[in-house]
């Protein structure tokens, strides 16, 4: 069964969720992302993952921002929303409500809090699919924030086993697990990478796409590593693959979520706060993020703010 709703070749952005200071969503600002997003070239939105905080908010949370997200973009790229929750029926409806609203894809992460063996992971992943037939369903491996992981060998099973089952969105960071999906007997795997500083290598050995934190607030320089890629600009993409790869060290030890918005700050955005018990850089962090990347003179031009993408 051919599936037309599907996630497309080239970079999502993993799209972050302002939060106010109440904590509630703030969908104004959210929708102006998106459009800074879209304008800026990205090929799609991967929505309420681990960026956008969908695992910390409850599912008629969920299932507003995905509206929002959908109407938003109005068609204009494909949507994939992440659906994942520890249990079957949870993922299963919040799928239904991805297809239902128009989305292009479905991902989800493996059930967490308890963990599980193959024969559990396949029906889960099989009952989420069934319930959502018209999407392409895609497992998403976050073993770092999950505590365990399905493995090569169950979602090749699940991507020749179940029809609506395309592929994986993986955020590790070996380029040998990449290549062993890629090899998989039986029907190909779609493969996009998580980790923003594996994109141009992944591309290389076959991955279809990557979901990309940084894309928030450098989308012109995640999609010219693609683009270099596609267009035969080998060196090109790779020179923008470690611009990336600098602009993503420059937050290790500070808190991820917080420190993308940071940067997108830096940009003129206005991304909001994040949603307890997540937190925002101290101005101590900050200050860090901003030594380091004064030393890789060739990543400011990258950061640089930008007038038209000033969202107040």
């Amino acid at each position: 069964m051919a599936i037309d709703r599907k996630a497309p070749a080239g970079i999502l952005c993993a799209l972050i969720t302002p939060f106010r200071e109440d904590q509630s969503a703030d969908l104004g600002r959210l929708g102006e992302v998106i459009d800074f997003l879209v304008d800026r070239g990205v090929h799609g939105l991967f929505a309420l993952g681990t960026t956008g905080e969908g695992p910390l908010l409850d599912t008629a949370e969920r299932r507003e921002i995905a509206g929002v997200v959908l109407d938003r973009v109005a068609g204009r790229v494909p949507v994939v929303v992440h659906c994942g929750a520890p249990d079957t029926k949870t993922t299963a409806d919040l799928a239904r409500h991805a297809e239902q609203s128009g989305a292009s894809g479905a991902a989800a992460v493996v059930p967490y809090y308890f963990g599980y063996g193959e024969g559990e992971l396949i029906a889960h992943f099989s009952d989420v699919a069934r319930a959502a037939p018209g999407l392409g369903h895609y497992v998403y491996e976050n073993p770092e924030r999950t505590g365990y992981s399905a493995g090569v060998t169950v979602v090749s099973r699940l991507v020749n086993e179940v029809d609506n089952i395309l592929g994986v969105k993986d955020t590790g960071d070996s380029i040998g697990k990449i290549t062993q999906y890629l090899t998989q007997p039986g029907r190909p795997i779609d493969v996009y990478v998580g980790n923003n500083s594996t994109i141009f290598p992944a591309l290389m050995v076959g991955a279809r796409g990557a979901v990309s934190a940084m894309a928030n607030a450098v989308p012109e320089l995640v999609v010219a590593v693609y683009e270099g890629w596609t267009e035969g600009r080998l060196d090109e993409a790779r020179e923008c693959q470690y611009a990336l790869a600098r602009i993503t060290a420059a937050l290790s030890g500070v808190p991820f979520i917080g420190g993308v918005k940071y940067l997108m700050h830096r940009r003129g955005l206005a991304p909001g706060g994040t949603r307890a018990p997540q937190r925002m850089l101290t101005p101590d962090q900050a200050e860090l993020v901003d030594r380091r990347l004064a030393a890789w003179p060739d990543v400011l031009p990258w950061l640089e703010p930008d007038r038209a993408a000033s969202l107040g």
